[in-house]
């Protein structure tokens, strides 16, 4: 199965009380867009992400999402969704399946993604959505007119997939002056009734200024390594070659403040450690740039909804003297992590001569670090 994902970006946040666009809105230290798109540029079967949008924010939409590039196709949004839509679908129809989904839904689960997919795939569509708990009813003039029966009333959500040709179909149908509030509204009137598949009151969408004041789930890390110290190897910290008679001795390039950082990651996320993902048995590790796996790490973490707040890290070394080098460090790790670098804690110490790191054998590096997880 091969799908195409339609994320419109053309709100102005007007509603949301602010004057620029509100995906650009941040939830920790990520704009709201970013982790909409993390949701789906890690499954397999999304081949391509367009994102109708206005002229005037495609340069910062390009620099915000440039980690997700190689999926990312830009297109002209319209006046209105239903035109943004349409001007997609013209450069999204080499695939089986469309889904479009609202850029303001950053808390949308994979597993509501891809049971979307799946009903798209066997019943033309899957529109995400799930039953009303509330009583409801039908009021005008302050008066409740009519109650309604609750379990058939439903939210409706994002995303919203479709078969291919028949969403292509059902847009091509659109009189002029026509206009619908979503998808499934413009396939029910031109295709056939819409089938639901998995939502949740949590795949919420920020609409209004208080939507912004979310409350996420904090998680902390902490790591250890050591590394001992050999004539003959190169000395990296933190992705940085340090001018020493010494480096440190690995299966990998060794970077024992990378490593000690990965285990924090790893650990705050709950997905074991370095030496379970990354085993110094396996020979495709061998000399190997930790920054390399430093970015798997975030890959992993990513995939389950994570991302890094701050790293704090503490480098027991004697020598060599690491004050001037840190700030280049930090900056290093912080374009790698995807935060400023005023979130990467780093500093050094030496333990007064003080055992193995005292007589010089080796390097250890101890890491504290929080990752959240958007409610």
């Amino acid at each position: 199965m091969k799908v195409n994902v339609i994320v419109p970006c053309g709100g102005s946040g007007s509603r949301t009380g602010l004057n620029f666009n509100k995906l650009l809105a941040k939830i920790g230290t990520k704009p709201i867009i970013y982790h909409t798109i993390s949701k789906f540029f890690y499954i397999d079967c999304v081949k391509k992400i367009i994102l109708p949008i206005r002229d005037c924010d495609k340069e910062i939409f390009e620099q915000i999402l440039q980690d997700f590039s190689s999926k990312i196709v830009f297109c002209k949004g319209g006046d209105t969704r239903s035109q943004s839509v349409a001007n997609s679908l013209k450069i999204a129809e080499d695939c089986d399946i469309i889904s479009i989904h609202d850029g303001a839904r950053p808390y949308v689960s994979e597993q509501i993604i891809l049971d979307s997919f799946d009903k798209a795939a066997k019943y033309g569509s899957g529109i995400s959505g799930y039953n009303a708990t509330d009583s409801m009813a039908v009021v005008e003039d302050g008066k409740i007119i009519n109650c309604l029966n609750r379990s058939t009333i439903w939210h409706i959500q994002t995303p919203q997939s479709f078969d291919c040709q028949q969403i292509v179909k059902a847009y091509g149908m659109i009189k002029e002056g026509q206009n619908f509030t979503d998808d499934s509204g413009v396939y029910s009137a031109y295709i056939a009734p819409c089938y639901m598949s998995l939502g949740s009151p949590s795949n919420k969408k920020i609409t209004f200024k208080e939507d912004l004041i979310t409350y996420q789930n904090c998680y902390i890390g902490v790591g250890y390594d050591t590394h001992e110290l050999v004539a003959g190897r190169d000395l990296i910290l933190g992705g940085i070659k340090i001018e020493h008679t010494k480096g440190l001795l690995g299966h990998s390039d060794a970077d024992v403040l990378t490593h000690a950082i990965m285990d924090a990651i790893f650990g705050a996320c709950n997905e074991r450690d370095i030496g379970y993902h990354f085993p110094d048995t396996d020979p495709k590790y061998k000399g190997i740039s930790s920054i390399l796996l430093l970015k798997e790490c975030l890959q992993i973490i990513r995939t389950k909804g994570f991302e890094v707040q701050n790293i704090n890290a503490v480098i027991m070394c004697q020598k060599p003297k690491l004050a001037k080098i840190i700030p280049t460090i930090a900056t290093n790790l912080a374009n790698v992590i995807g935060v400023s670098s005023d979130k990467i804690s780093i500093s050094a110490t030496t333990t007064e001569g003080l055992g193995f790191v005292g007589r010089e054998e080796g390097i250890a590096t101890h890491c504290n670090c929080i990752c959240y997880k958007p409610m």
